[in-house]
């Protein structure tokens, strides 16, 4: 009765277990394709709406970002688009200024004051060369953002092609779902399941009367 009950109960768990671990593969494969469809979403957001980009450098009302240049004053804050634009530096007797003018023609001028304004004055005082730099630095990014804005057209096109044919490609994942409903369907109808479940149904019969009790499964 026990051997005959053990094998039963081996036989149930050696199957459960191929069973799930069909499952998991499955599931694993799923899970990499939904993760590889999602990492394209990201991309294609990412190149449709690339935002401010990373912080590249400040100097006075002026913040740089990979593609804006954000002007901040106390009354507001404002954004001017890199792409197209054209920034000149000028000297001046009070103030060393930077031009900024936007793809539309606006134009922007930032002040930085190398001269006090008064003999009291704590305001900030600049010197040439650091602002020289960071013009150059604004007119380096600028460049690099008219070639990102360039290349745009193209990736947008790769990363929609990507996302087209992972959406479209389910051979991995259906293979792993066949191997499941195969495996299920061959445990199903293994004789070898029918004869330990007979066995046991008939040492269960022997045992009920022997002892004249239904015996536990």
């Amino acid at each position: 009765m026990a051997d005959a009950r053990g094998a039963v109960r081996a036989w149930k768990r050696s199957k459960d277990q191929a069973e799930a671990k069909a499952r998991q593969d499955a599931d694993a494969v799923e899970k990499a394709r939904d993760e590889r469809l999602r990492r394209l979403d990201q991309r294609m957001a990412s190149l449709n709406s690339p935002g401010r980009g990373e912080r590249v450098q400040a100097l006075g009302e002026l913040v740089l970002f990979q593609h804006v240049l954000v002007v901040q004053s106390p009354s507001r804050t404002r954004s001017i688009a890199l792409a197209g634009m054209k920034v000149r530096f000028e000297p001046g007797q009070k103030n060393y200024s930077v031009y900024c003018t936007d793809a539309d023609g606006r134009v922007h001028r930032a002040k930085y004051p190398h001269v006090p304004s008064s003999p009291e004055s704590d305001e900030q005082l600049f010197d040439e060369d650091q602002v020289r730099d960071f013009a150059v630095t604004i007119e380096n990014t600028v460049a690099q953002e008219n070639i990102f804005r360039s290349r745009l057209p193209g990736q947008l096109k790769e990363a929609q092609s990507k996302w087209e044919e992972a959406q479209a490609d389910t051979s991995e994942l259906d293979a792993a779902q066949e191997r499941l409903r195969k495996l299920r369907q061959r445990n199903g109808s293994d004789p070898r399941g029918e004869k330990m479940e007979a066995r046991l149904a008939e040492a269960s019969r022997d045992w009920e009367r022997l002892t004249g009790r239904i015996p536990p499964r």
